[in-house]
Formats: structure tokens, C-alpha cells, sequence
């Protein structure tokens, strides 16, 4: 048990819902503050909720997350990354508390085909990715006791996300036709709490790259999340499928400094992605 104190913000989304569950599983006292209860770029409210919870440590998972809409609506965007993350900054920063941020690899451009450390350039080619690295300087600039915590391909349950898009697709009997020339690492928001609560254990604070393990494309992924069915995947090329968002071609990042500072390796995106189709055969039985 601790008595450290935490607040979520965003914790009605998917991956804060998951992070609050693993938190409070370890122990920590978690205020769990939904967008209802604390918008992020209402300065006053950030700050009165700060001053009357007076956590320990702030994580913030609060964030504007639709990729392909943000390019016909910037300003909105950047509002709720950029604005928003300003605003829990600089109150974190006026009454001394850590914070930690939860960003995207859509930061990078993904032309170096290697993955990225944290000490690599940042050249976000979305509006996304832009608003999330705005957010990362925010951080940057108003405090000193920080993580930034970059992940990749969430998906989870309580959410839309990319596994549950092709899961309702293959069961409506869909054809499924999915780009092969992007490669990530897919993370689930449940193993992903696991390492954030590791994280956050240790008081060292920085830029981390947090993923499962391992590299793959989205059609290979799409086919292990069906690999159970008949279901037939085609790959096919980004330009066969445009959006208005231009995605990394190789977004896999360089976990070697998380690894160290939590002293354990990171599941691979298989393990996580097979456990979490477990958890959801599980639930849907039940």
C-alpha cells in the first residue's frame, strides 16, 4: 500500500480508465477525473481542482485523439493537446507537482527506418502529431520534474480502436483490405498502465518510449487479431487507401531507457494483443 495521492485526468477515456484500474490495484490513492469533471483548458478549474485534491503526482491523460478529423479542425485540436497541457503545466508548475504525459509516436516522421530514440529529431507530419509535440513542450518548458511517456498504437478496451474496428468487420463478413507499408508497435492500454505504474515508481524523470515489443505492419497485425477465423485479409498500399492524415511509414521507437530505468522488459504485441482477446472472449461470456 502507499498513500501517495494521483490524478487522472481523462479518466473516462480508454487508456485512462485502464490506468486508473492499475493504480488503484497497486494501491495509490486515484482521483479519477473525467472530462466532465476537469477540462483541461479551463485554467481556473484546473488550477481549483489541483489545489483541492493536492495529488502527488498528476498523469495526464486527457487528449484530443482523432487523427484524420484534427486535419479539418486544427484549432480545436491544438485547444485540448496544446492549450490544455499548457494550462496543467504551468498549475503543476505553480504549486510544485510532477506531472506525467502520456504522447504519441506520430511525432516522428518515420523516413529514418529505424527506430527512434528519445534523443532523436521530432518532425510530427500531421496536425495530431503536431498538437501532441506541443503538448511535449509545454511540459518542457514550465516544469522540471516531468515524464513524457510516448506510446504507439493503443488500443484497449472501453474505446474505438484499430482491434475493435477489425474484430466488428470480420464479424459482419466484411472484406478486409489493410495498408502493409506502415509498421508500429501495437500497445495495449492494459500492459501499458503496467509500465506507466512502473514508471512512476521510480522518481526518474524524462523522455521515455513505452511500446509492447516488436515490429509489424497493420495488415500483419490485422491478421492476428483474426487469426482464429476464416477471415481473409488483403494487404494493400497507403495509396490505395488515402486519408486525410499522413501517417509515419516507421513509427518504432527505441525502449532501451524505459527498459533500464524499470528494470524489466516489455511484453511482446503479441502476448499483450492474445491476452487482451482472452480478457474480451471473457467479458462477452460473462
Amino acid at each position: 500500500m502507499t498513500d501517495k495521492r494521483l490524478l487522472v485526468t481523462g479518466a473516462g477515456g480508454m487508456l485512462g480508465q485502464a490506468l486508473v484500474a492499475c493504480l488503484e490495484s497497486r494501491g495509490y490513492v486515484v482521483i479519477a477525473s473525467p472530462r466532465e469533471r476537469l477540462d483541461v483548458t479551463n485554467y481556473e478549474q484546473v488550477l481549483e481542482q489541483l489545489n483541492m485534491h493536492t495529488p502527488d503526482l498528476v498523469l495526464h491523460c486527457a487528449a484530443y485523439t482523432k487523427v484524420d478529423q484534427a486535419e479539418s479542425e486544427p484549432e480545436l485540436a491544438f485547444f485540448i493537446n496544446g492549450y490544455g497541457t499548457e494550462n496543467l503545466a504551468v498549475a503543476c508548475n505553480h504549486i510544485n507537482i510532477p506531472l506525467l504525459y502520456v504522447s504519441s509516436d506520430y511525432v516522428f516522421d518515420g523516413e529514418q527506418n529505424r527506430p527512434y530514440t528519445t534523443w532523436d529529431d521530432t518532425r510530427p507530419l500531421s496536425i495530431y502529431g503536431k498538437t501532441k509535440l506541443a503538448g511535449e513542450r509545454a511540459i518542457m518548458r514550465h516544469l522540471r520534474r516531468f515524464y513524457i511517456v510516448r506510446t504507439s498504437w493503443l488500443y484497449g478496451p472501453n474505446g474505438k480502436n484499430f482491434v475493435e474496428t477489425i474484430l466488428q468487420m470480420a464479424s459482419d463478413g466484411k472484406p478486409l483490405r489493410v495498408v502493409a507499408d506502415q509498421y508500429g508497435s501495437p500497445t495495449c492500454t492494459l500492459s501499458l498502465s503496467e509500465t506507466i505504474a512502473d514508471l512512476i515508481a521510480t522518481d526518474r524523470w524524462g523522455v521515455y518510449h513505452a511500446s509492447d515489443d516488436g515490429v509489424t505492419n497493420w495488415h500483419e497485425f490485422a491478421k492476428e487479431i483474426v487469426t482464429d477465423s476464416n477471415v481473409v485479409v488483403t494487404p494493400i498500399a497507403t495509396s490505395d487507401m488515402p486519408r486525410p492524415a499522413t501517417r509515419p511509414k516507421y513509427s518504432v521507437m527505441d525502449k532501451t531507457t524505459l527498459i533500464n530505468t524499470i528494470g524489466r522488459e516489455l511484453p511482446t504485441w503479441q502476448d499483450s494483443l492474445h491476452a487482451y482477446l482472452r480478457l474480451r472472449k471473457t467479458k462477452t461470456l460473462a
